[in-house]
């Protein structure tokens, strides 16, 4: 009889416990919108899952990525999230910034040991998800995985030729230009030539 009820005390603690970790991971949720620190702070204290999926199946860190909440990005990557965890359709918070063109995240995210050439199951990168952006923000982006070793060649160089957005292109033109030493006229196919002849 004492067994039966100390099993049924436990089972009620444990229902609690879950209850109360998913109320926090929902906080969580919340308040990385707001790049609040204390506020972070105080969600994981009371147990929220740094890492719980919420609406798309977005992470909190993803979730601060996309909206570039820059300072629950370094936060959460403190506090020690998994900055691999991917949302629904198989995107980490290292592709988010290259889609919303958010540079000084995809520097954090960098500098905290992250390949900025994740490669996608679409076949695609981060940098290229960053060349189909239209403003600035994009451009900058570019620029991080750039300067943080990702090669123009193949179809990154294509996709980033290519861009709609001029200061993206200016930049692919002039980052050719200093890798190849060829001059500064960019057609497709004396480009295409020099990229196999790079690549022999």
């Amino acid at each position: 009889m004492m067994f039966s009820f100390m099993l049924v005390m436990a089972c009620c603690l444990c229902v609690w416990v879950a209850s109360v970790d998913e109320a926090a991971s929902r906080e969580l949720q919340q308040v990385v919108a707001r790049d609040d620190m204390a506020a972070l702070k105080a969600a994981l204290g009371k147990g929220a899952d740094i890492n719980a999926r919420g609406d798309g199946g977005q992470s909190p860190l993803m979730q601060a990525v996309l909206g570039g909440k820059i300072n629950a990005v370094k936060y959460l990557l403190r506090k020690g999230a998994d900055p691999t965890v991917a949302e629904n359709d198989g995107y980490t918070p290292m592709h988010g910034a290259g889609f919303q063109g958010r540079a000084e995240i995809a520097e954090a995210l960098i500098a905290h040991g992250l390949d900025a050439r994740d490669l996608h199951e679409d076949g695609y990168e981060p940098i290229q998800r960053a060349c189909w952006g239209g403003d600035a923000r994009h451009t900058d982006t570019v620029r991080v995985f750039l300067d943080a070793g990702v090669p123009l060649l193949d179809r990154v160089f294509e996709v980033c030729r290519d861009s709609q957005n001029e200061g993206t292109r200016d930049l692919i033109k002039l980052r050719w230009t200093m890798e190849n030493k060829q001059p500064k006229k960019m057609g497709r196919v004396e480009l295409k030539e020099t990229v196999r002849e790079k690549e022999l």
